[in-house]
């Protein structure tokens, strides 16, 4: 029976994570091609439209377990994610593009900004739990940062002023369908990681950390992959710096605000210090307008170290 169990639950969480990956893929297209109407450039749409179509599986996620009670998957699913989408998500693509050269005014203006906001979970949760009400200051400053960028897509790009409902009416059914089955495909998923934890006597934080994270940052890594091979490098590194500060901030702030998130501050210290600096690593990468396939590698690397030192945390303190 136990074995049993084992399999029937990754069943369900494999095929709840196919359901999420198409839906969150249809959502970006949809997404894409209202935002590419507004004549806004390749690095906004990677960072506003994509990178927040790649983070509803994070989003929907911490939306149900809020509401499940189960909130330390949500914590460790954000900060698993983040670290991945750094060194894996950006390492592969910058082995498959051999030399990425990174290129628009807006980056250089909100770098500092983006490693602020990825500060934020590790400032609020250093007391061990994160509150409402800093939920609700981690929505605001997403909120603000999202307003300041449009602002300076304002400046530097060409937004249009009007646009005609014959142009989206498709992708607004596509998104609305694609939404829904988000909701119930996450809501199994949670199902089957909170069993599986409690079968395999997993903490739930781990589960999220490296099991969840794994699976909700596949969108990244295939939405980048292909921007790469179409030669729109600005919008795989719009998504990828987008999914951190969107999961730092819009993420977590709708799991605080909906039920306070609890947790084991000898578990979260060390990993969020390693995402804060994985998250710094990158942004110097970045900064110098070029990323080459060997650093690349080291970033995987990087996460290599990551997956060691988490699985020697959790012996320590298990």
């Amino acid at each position: 029976m136990f074995i049993s169990d084992i399999y029937i639950y990754s069943a369900f969480a494999f095929a709840s994570l196919i359901i999420i990956m198409k839906s969150a893929s249809y959502i970006i297209k949809a997404v894409s091609h209202y935002a590419k109407e507004t004549g806004v450039s390749d690095y906004l749409i990677g960072f506003l439209v994509v990178s927040i179509g790649t983070s509803l599986p994070e989003l929907t996620t911490s939306f149900m377990a809020s509401f499940s009670g189960d909130n330390q998957i949500i914590l460790g699913d954000i900060i698993g994610a983040n670290i991945i989408d750094v060194t894996i998500v950006l390492g592969i693509t910058s082995i498959i593009g051999k030399k990425l050269t990174v290129h628009g005014k807006i980056i250089d203006k909100t770098i500092f900004t983006i490693l602020t906001l990825s500060l934020l979970p590790f400032i609020f949760g250093f007391n061990g739990v994160i509150s409402r009400i800093e939920g609700l200051l981690l929505i605001i400053s997403f909120l603000i940062y999202i307003l300041i960028l449009l602002k300076k897509e304002g400046h530097f790009g060409q937004i249009k002023k009007q646009i005609y409902w014959k142009d989206i009416w498709q992708d607004i059914v596509i998104v609305s369908g694609c939404v829904i089955a988000l909701l119930l495909s996450t809501k199994w998923l949670i199902i089957s990681a909170q069993n599986l934890s409690s079968i395999l006597n997993i903490p739930p934080y781990f589960v999220g950390l490296i099991l969840m994270a794994a699976g909700t940052t596949i969108p990244e890594l295939t939405v980048n992959i292909s921007s790469i091979l179409s030669g729109s490098s600005g919008i795989a590194f719009g998504d990828i710096l987008g999914s951190v500060v969107c999961n730092s901030s819009l993420v977590l702030g709708v799991g605080a605000l909906i039920n306070p998130i609890t947790f084991n501050r000898k578990l979260f210290i060390p990993n969020a210090l390693f995402m804060v600096s994985a998250v710094f690593i990158a942004i110097l990468y970045i900064k110098k307008k070029e990323i080459t396939w060997e650093e690349g590698l080291s970033l995987i690397l990087l996460y290599v170290t990551f997956l060691a030192s988490a699985g020697l945390l959790e012996n320590l303190l298990g």
